[in-house]
């Protein structure tokens, strides 16, 4: 019997904001180059990651262009990719890309068993809104796949944040069914990290219940960030990023953020009126 591994190594880059036009920026940053400079960071990882996870806003204008070129940009790595909409991409162009081109580069699957674990990848985004929220329909689903492998460990995989972050501007725009999802989640132990982006920021915090632990994880932009703990918007000068975790088959999880060189990608505050 073939062995499997003891762990999975999960790779997640979000808020891309690719544009139709690869030579547009947003803020003063180019997001083409910033997301491409990403990705040749997570080529030269060794060990390379199982997985690579896009948790949403992968594009700025959602254009089928730019969704075209981040396929091709993925197609070379030959890793499983998953993908998942934010507020800004167009769920109905990302699935129909999905079915008519299958070469293998994206995956918009719901659930992924790899490595003794289950992934969740969840659709909080809503049409014409920049706040997430889950459909009744999305949290029965998610109520089942939790109770049908109650020993396998779980990772949930979202667009918006579903828990405060302590900033109001952002907390306005999370998740707007919190209470909802985590009604459903605190009823399986098997729930041990839900990992999300839409704020443009690092987040690393553990909701603990009498009985259990779920680490909760806001990954960095690939692109502009947005300066934590502060009730209105402003930009922050951390370079873009990506996370990586490391999840054990005990259900353990390590995770570490990854930033690209400090000066390489400043956003141009004077843009909005700094």
């Amino acid at each position: 019997m073939t062995k499997l591994p003891d762990r999975l190594l999960v790779a997640q880059i979000t808020d891309i904001h690719l544009f139709a036009d690869p030579e547009q920026s947003l803020l003063g940053i180019k997001t083409e180059e910033s997301y491409r400079a990403i990705l040749a960071a997570i080529e030269h990882l060794d060990p390379q990651p199982d997985v690579l996870l896009l948790t949403g806003d992968l594009t700025q204008d959602a254009d089928r262009k730019a969704y075209l070129r981040l396929k091709d940009s993925l197609a070379h790595l030959q890793l499983p990719t998953y993908w998942l909409p934010g507020n800004h991409d167009e769920v109905e162009l990302m699935q129909d890309l999905q079915g008519n081109l299958s070469d293998g580069a994206v995956f918009m699957d719901k659930r992924v068993e790899m490595n003794g674990w289950q992934l969740l990848l969840l659709n909080s985004a809503m049409p014409q809104q920049v706040h997430g929220c889950l459909t009744a329909e999305c949290l029965a689903w998610l109520d089942r796949q939790l109770a049908n492998y109650p020993e396998m460990p779980t990772l949930i995989a979202l667009h918006h944040p579903a828990l405060p972050l302590g900033s109001a501007w952002i907390d306005r725009i999370s998740l707007h069914n919190q209470a909802e999802f985590w009604q459903v989640c605190d009823r399986h132990a098997n729930l041990k990290v839900v990992v999300s982006g839409h704020a443009h920021q690092e987040f690393d915090t553990i909701r603990s219940r009498v009985d259990r632990q779920v680490r909760f994880l806001v990954t960095p932009s690939t692109c502009i960030q947005f300066q934590p703990n502060n009730d209105e918007f402003q930009l922050d000068t951390q370079a873009p990023g990506y996370r990586l975790l490391r999840l054990d088959r005990d259900g353990t999880v390590e995770t570490t953020v990854h930033r690209l060189a400090h000066a390489k990608f400043q956003p141009n505050l004077a843009a909005v009126g700094y």
